[in-house]
């Protein structure tokens, strides 16, 4: 979302986890920087102990996954392009998936190449048996006995290395063929007197070719079932080798994606290994955020030392807002801190808290007595300057909101000297009339705020579930989605049908002017039933009553909002009594002027004061709660840690008696 993002929902500011190998005599002077500028929250030392033996044994995995990549990489029959998009969140757990899935792999490869090593050799034997074959045929031998043990003697076919062959010759009687199958290795036809054949029994074992099955001894015979054996072997390694490469390229990505992960663990944390085998070095461990980071690297920089920096699961945050929106984190610190995974909804509820609050507090005389009070009477309940200085924030521009909406509505403690602004600037606001003098008057505004304060919950609560609705699209909550766009939608024409059958003048949107009420109310109705059948499914089994409740909670939210219309009616209503009071008053002591004015000033201060003290706690949690449970509840989880660096702030301390 970018920079249009810190207006509205922010994305905090993630911490890393950070490891740092430093000399050991620069590791104090380190730690000292950074405890002093608080970027660093360090862990404890059996936490670091433990996190380095993590990466070691994750350095020891990352090796061995590069080697079976590696040997994976040599059996593609082709170079092959593979484009990795995204790295796995936790790339422990994602790197010992990959050495798994891929061990495996390598596993089942050698296995078919044993198999196909076998095939082979049995093969290249059948081969050499048919050049054989071949020779005894070209000089015309009809019948040929290639295996035969007898009393007297005994006729091996034999398949090896020269040298090896060579020196079984010379204990041989006599050889019938020999045919160099290839460079530097024979088959050979050889006689051996049986007393000689069974002491080198063991030793010829090797070098057989394995004729006994093939039965005949006709040589044409023997030919036709040596080529149909080499034939059918030879489809046999092809298989087995094209297998081998399917398998392989098969995993192309999972090669690719474990290449990536292993030499980025090695090339970054190869040095933690160094850090432990030295005495010279130390390694420092912790977090810091990412807007922290470069800082923290030109500080070891200039310490000769090294740092490895890495996401790691459920990290720590921090705020990360514009700094008008600062003082409000303190709204959204009370739900949780933000998960690294979701918004800071903190710009988004300041709007919204800074709304509903001015139209529970209209009034200029009394928003500026909030701004004033806050600061003179805050400090005695409030210790931490810190939330001090933020509280007295948020009422500065909480009053700001409440003079505008004093001018729209021409309120200024009431009538008192707001009918001084309605003289030039006609209310925008409903407002009642001077001194509670018409009832007619009071009715009507008290509906019209009644109106405006459901019109602004309707559209707040409308708003929330489209953010809901956003939120479920950006993480792929495919549940979440259907959900809220159901109950948008019924949301939409739920006014129109409300009024097309009660007669309620709730058509906020104006739909009715572009469809007839029946075809609203048959839509309204056709979407309830399909949200109770879609929580029936997706929610067993008490999707079937839930349902019931989510669209009441819908109605319930929206009239939640009335408690706007009733804290500033009341508040209002209360202004307008004590100006009775104070005109009656004043009328009493109407011929002495100068005193009727010294005690109606003092009886407008005092008691407008008090109404001042009354009136603006109501505003403040509630809108608090509106923001809490009828906004942010649709999207916001608060399920974050922040961090907590360790820091000495500075103090100035004043010592010494001043000279007279």
């Amino acid at each position: 979302m970018g920079r249009f993002s810190k207006l509205f929902l922010n994305k905090p500011d993630v911490a890393v986890k950070i490891y740092i190998v430093v000399p050991v005599d620069e590791a104090s002077s380190l730690l000292d920087e950074l405890v002093r500028r608080s970027i660093l929250e360090p862990l404890p030392a059996g936490d670091v102990r433990r996190e380095v033996e993590k990466l070691e044994a994750r350095l020891e995995i990352a090796g061995r996954t590069e080697k079976i990549v590696q040997e994976l990489s040599s059996r593609l029959r082709s170079v092959v392009e593979v484009e990795v998009k995204e790295l796995p969140w936790d790339l422990d757990e994602g790197l010992m998936k990959l050495h798994n899935e891929l061990q495996e792999t390598m596993r089942i490869v050698k296995a078919l190449e044993e198999e196909s090593s076998r095939l082979e050799g049995n093969l290249e034997k059948l081969v050499a048996l048919r050049m054989l074959l071949a020779k005894a045929i070209e000089a015309h031998s009809t019948n040929i006995i290639l295996d035969y043990e007898g009393s007297l003697v005994a006729v091996k076919t034999l398949y090896g290395p020269a040298e090896d062959l060579k020196k079984l010759e010379e204990k041989s009687l006599e050889t019938l063929m020999k045919v160099e199958a290839q460079p530097g290795k024979l088959v050979i036809q050889v006689v051996f007197e049986r007393k000689t054949y069974d002491e080198l029994r063991d030793e010829i074992s090797q070098f057989e070719v394995g004729v006994k099955a093939l039965g005949s001894h006709d040589a044409g015979e023997l030919m036709a079932l040596v080529e149909k054996q080499v034939d059918d072997l030879g489809r046999r390694v092809e298989e087995v080798r094209d297998k081998i490469g399917s398998i392989v390229a098969s995993k192309a990505y999972e090669i690719a994606l474990a290449k990536i992960i292993a030499e980025d663990v090695l090339s970054k944390i190869g040095i933690l290994r160094e850090a432990r085998e030295s005495k010279y070095l130390t390694v420092i461990a912790g977090w810091t955020l990412k807007s922290k980071l470069p800082e923290v690297e030109r500080i070891v920089r200039e310490r000769k030392g090294a740092l490895i920096a890495e996401d790691a699961p459920d990290p720590p945050v921090e705020f990360n807002n514009l700094k008008p929106f600062k003082p409000f984190e303190l709204f959204t610190e009370i739900m949780g801190y933000p998960s690294p995974h979701e918004w800071d909804p903190t710009p988004l509820l300041t709007y919204l808290y800074l709304v509903f609050f001015s139209l529970m507090f209209p009034d200029v005389g009394y928003a500026i007595g909030l701004i004033i009070g806050s600061r003179l009477v805050l400090p005695y309940f409030v210790e931490n300057k810190e939330t001090l200085s933020k509280l007295v924030k948020i009422a500065t521009f909480a009053g700001i909101t409440g003079i505008i909406t004093g001018v729209l509505s021409g309120s200024f403690f009431g009538s008192l000297l707001g009918r001084y602004i309605s003289a030039y600037i006609p209310p925008v606001l409903p407002s009642l009339p001077p001194r509670l003098a018409a009832l007619e008057d009071i009715g009507r505004a008290i509906l019209s705020y009644i109106g405006l304060a459901l019109m602004v919950g309707y559209f707040t609560v409308l708003l929330a579930h489209a953010v809901g609705f956003y939120k479920n699209i950006v993480f792929r909550n495919k549940v979440g989605i259907g959900s809220e766009a159901i109950i948008i939608t019924l949301m939409l024409f739920a006014p129109p049908a409300i009024k097309t059958v009660l007669g309620f003048n709730v058509d906020v949107l104006g739909l009715l002017k572009l469809l007839p009420g029946d075809i609203c109310v048959k839509i309204a109705l056709s979407l309830l039933v399909a949200y109770a059948v879609f929580r029936s499914l997706v929610d067993k089994p008490f999707g079937a009553l839930l349902w019931i409740f989510d669209v009441l909670g819908v109605m319930a939210d929206t009239l939640s909002f009335v408690r706007i219309a009733g804290i500033a009616i009341g508040s209002a209503i209360m202004a307008e009594l004590l100006n009775s009071l104070i005109a009656s008053t004043t009328s009493a002591l109407a011929g002495a002027s100068i005193v009727a004015f010294v005690v109606g000033f003092v009886m407008a201060i005092s008691l407008h004061i008090v109404n001042l003290g009354l009136s603006s706690i109501s505003p403040f949690v509630h809108s608090l709660r509106l923001i809490m449970y009828e906004v942010s509840s649709k999207f916001y989880e608060g399920s974050g840690r922040r961090i907590t660096p360790a820091g000495v702030k500075a103090r100035v301390v004043k010592i010494g008696t001043p000279v007279k």
